[in-house]
């Protein structure tokens, strides 16, 4: 019987601005564009290796809700369902590309897996070991892996916000001049991992054959714990234990074995809290916006322990208020006023990562609401007391 794979091209074209995208020298660039030049290749492709194809999502067309999608795979009872999309991340450095799937699904797993191996085949580096396991209340619980009551896989195609020209530059390939090649190129990964997870030889569009065996692919190739405790060290994986865990693509338990290298090499015994740091000296570093926003990021960032904070907090308040009490109200801003968004500034206020030349850039506000405004130039929402 025929095998319905169901194509779902991430996001649609209302979805940047305000997120979903990228800037790059006051240009707009938009992740559904390249979702869909790649989901257009893969509907070709799989159509000529002798699958039927649905797409929900129509390419370059108004976002469908990720509820709306799930729904309508599972009602059509599809065989298989196959997300494309790629990825953002605060640190130029971070790049390549990796699949989620649900981490029960083994199925889903194998072609996950798959996915990998044709990714390396290419020439085209992965994201740590290129596989992420989507689980219930983690950041990697993604609606399309979890909803699905069939095979799925969501894919992300490399890093929009990775760009560094003559280096990793995942930009130049999603929606720079290498865009073409790499948007077929893409579609034929796409479309030999399904083709193998069903046994199918894949024919290209030329006729051209390829006898891959639906056989078992190698496990991707893992770093090691000392190489990458040298890129933590070299700073590759950006600031934080978490952002650093989820650059390299590890589990926590690896994770403390490369952190308890760092601290080797870099000569400390922990990862606590610098030694002899007082609580004034923590408060005037929290002032500063050294350790980010939010008290959770605020005590994991300086590494005491609840009560030790509590201290530190109280202190930020008597420096900042005269009193111990909470922080002082969100300032007043209006309409045509020039602000700058600050570089201890990590998220939009709609849960979307600041890329980092956003910050310490000035922008004029367009709109104000409570807690946010609307900066024009990036047109995103951001948290008021992320900007000055």
């Amino acid at each position: 019987m025929t095998k319905v794979v169901a194509i779902d091209i991430g996001h649609g074209s209302n979805t940047f601005p305000p997120s979903k995208g990228v800037y790059k020298n006051g240009k707009e660039y938009a992740e559904h564009d390249f979702n869909s030049k790649v989901g257009v290749e893969l509907n070709k492709l799989l159509k000529h290796n002798g699958f039927k194809t649905i797409m929900k999502q129509k390419p370059f067309s108004p976002d469908v809700g990720l509820t709306t999608r799930t729904n309508y795979y599972n009602a059509k009872g599809v065989d298989l369902v196959w997300s494309i999309h790629a990825n953002a991340n605060g640190n130029k450095n971070v790049g390549g590309r990796c699949a989620f799937y649900w981490h029960t699904a083994k199925d889903s797993k194998k072609l996950a897996e798959l996915y990998v191996d044709e990714c390396k085949k290419a020439g085209y580096d992965v994201h740590g070991n290129g596989l992420h396991a989507s689980k219930p209340n983690n950041w990697t619980d993604l609606h399309i892996c979890r909803e699905t009551a069939m095979t799925a896989v969501l894919t992300e195609n490399g890093f929009m916000t990775n760009d560094e020209p003559g280096k990793n530059d995942d930009f130049e390939l999603i929606f720079g001049s290498k865009q073409k090649q790499y948007v077929k190129d893409m579609a034929r990964v796409h479309a030999k991992a399904i083709c193998r997870y069903y046994g199918v030889k894949f024919k290209d569009l030329d006729g051209t054959t390829v006898a891959d065996k639906p056989s078992k692919p190698s496990k991707p190739a893992s770093k090691s714990i000392s190489k990458m405790a040298q890129e933590v060290i070299a700073g590759k994986h950006g600031n934080g234990h978490d952002e650093r865990r989820k650059s390299l693509g590890i589990s926590q338990g690896e994770y403390d074995k490369v952190r308890k290298e760092v601290n080797r090499r870099s000569g400390i015994k922990t990862a606590s809290k610098p030694k002899g740091k007082t609580v004034a000296q923590m408060a005037q570093e929290v002032i500063d916006g050294k350790h980010g926003n939010g008290h959770a990021n605020r005590r994991k960032s300086l590494g005491v322990s609840s009560s030790v904070y509590n201290k530190v907090k109280k202190e930020v308040n008597r420096r900042l208020t005269g009193k111990s009490a909470v922080y002082s109200k969100p300032k007043s801003f209006s309409v045509g006023q020039k602000v700058t968004v600050k570089k201890s500034a990590s998220k939009f206020a709609t849960g979307e990562s600041i890329a980092s030349f956003v910050k310490g850039n000035s922008y004029t506000v367009k709109q104000v609401k409570s807690d946010r405004v609307l900066l024009d130039g990036i047109m995103s929402w951001v948290r008021k007391k992320d900007v000055y």
